[in-house]
């Protein structure tokens, strides 16, 4: 849990409490390695199934792919803020947002100028891109108004994470239109594997996060520990771990991939095992925490290594203006 900052107060500039802010909820570096590696892995398959034996290019456009699905998972953030603000202000009231350092009207003005950027550069690279956001943003919107089912949901962790989480294959459909300039649905199936990945990708993450030891409970607030039980939540995370790790190693063997790639991948799972296997032994806070970072290091590493194994059999177009 984040530390609240009793130095910052309603009085104090601006700049260093939304600082504040974006260090406890939304860390800018932690998630910019992220999304440059999930664009750069998107980005890497897309061109290996339309452009197949061609070099991997790279260019302003796919500067501004990492750059609008950084901003769409801030955006995201923000969403997340105004929806669950009356759960956090009971149950976190340390928080910045509910220490009023930071407002939902402060949000909702830096949420929606994320969002006048993301369609802006969109629009920079062509049709498809803005089709593919246009998408995605969408089911943004049906995430925030939580479907319209939100009693039916709140009561449902799992079913929660499920339909949130399927925001992935959209975004892995927005990153193939800024690598290709091509509307997502020519994409070639073998795309769609790798999507259908990252919302394995995504599940396992956010399982991770939210399992925690007995005693770091807190009463009126789900967690995947308290809902399916505190080492099958862990167990969870096994499973949904393997089955991305199946998908990328099948579509690493389609594309004709090293075999060290596999390496990695079997690897990056072995690391979770160890992890869960701690957590088994031992319900430590500490133990938990190991898996959120264990997911992490996984998303970061097995997308970094298969765009990096692209580019190593393709080769590298540069071409910046």
């Amino acid at each position: 849990m984040s530390k609240p900052e009793p130095q910052l107060t309603i009085e104090s500039p601006f700049a260093p409490r939304l600082a504040a802010y974006l260090r406890e909820r939304f860390p800018v570096v932690g998630h910019g390695l992220l999304v440059l590696s999930y664009y750069a892995a998107a980005h890497a398959v897309a061109a290996a199934t339309v452009r197949a034996g061609a070099p991997m290019e790279l260019g302003a456009r796919h500067l501004a792919g990492v750059v609008v699905l950084f901003l769409f998972f801030f955006h995201l953030r923000v969403f997340d803020e105004h929806k669950d603000y009356g759960d956090d202000s009971a149950h976190h009231g340390e928080r910045m947002l509910q220490r009023g350092l930071i407002t939902l009207r402060h949000l909702k003005l830096l949420g929606g100028a994320a969002i006048a950027i993301e369609f802006a550069l969109a629009a920079l690279v062509g049709p498809a891109a803005v089709v593919a956001l246009a998408f995605a943003f969408i089911y943004s919107l049906l995430m925030l108004r939580e479907f319209f089912v939100h009693e039916w949901l709140s009561r449902r962790l799992v079913a929660y994470a499920v339909t949130h989480m399927l925001v992935m294959p959209l975004l892995t459909a927005v990153a193939f239109s800024f690598a290709t300039g091509v509307h997502f649905w020519r994409a070639p199936p073998l795309f769609w594997l790798y999507a259908a990945a990252t919302f394995f990708l995504g599940m396992g993450l956010e399982i991770s996060r939210k399992v925690r030891a007995p005693g770091d409970e807190i009463e009126g607030v789900d967690s995947y520990t308290s809902v399916l039980g505190t080492y099958r939540a862990a167990y969870t995370v096994l499973w949904i771990r393997a089955v991305d790790v199946i998908l990328v190693s099948l579509l690493a063997w389609a594309l004709g991939l090293p075999c060290w790639l596999l390496v990695v991948l079997v690897a990056l799972y072995l690391l979770t095992v160890s992890a869960v296997a701690r957590f088994r032994r031992d319900t430590h806070s500490s133990n938990a925490e190991r898996i959120e970072s264990q997911a992490a290091l996984h998303l970061l590493a097995a997308n970094l290594s298969l765009a990096i194994a692209v580019a190593l059999s393709s080769g590298v177009d540069w071409r910046w203006p």
